[in-house]
């Protein structure tokens, strides 16, 4: 598998977990690697949830 294959299921997996799961997965992993690679995909899910939140036409800042 290639890595861009490899990238996009574990992005998918990711935004099926959602924020609270991949913090309590980070927060729980002893390897650092392991709680870094969480980290940033929780990142990653609240800035695309966050994004599409701002689309919104009811959004006013």
């Amino acid at each position: 598998m290639d890595s861009e294959k490899m990238l996009a299921k574990l992005i998918e997996e990711a935004e099926k977990l959602g924020p609270k799961d991949l913090l309590n997965l980070s927060m729980d992993d002893p390897d650092p690697d392991k709680r870094q690679l969480y980290d940033a995909l929780y990142t990653y899910v609240l800035d695309k949830r966050q994004k599409e939140w701002l689309k919104r036409e009811r959004f006013v800042i």
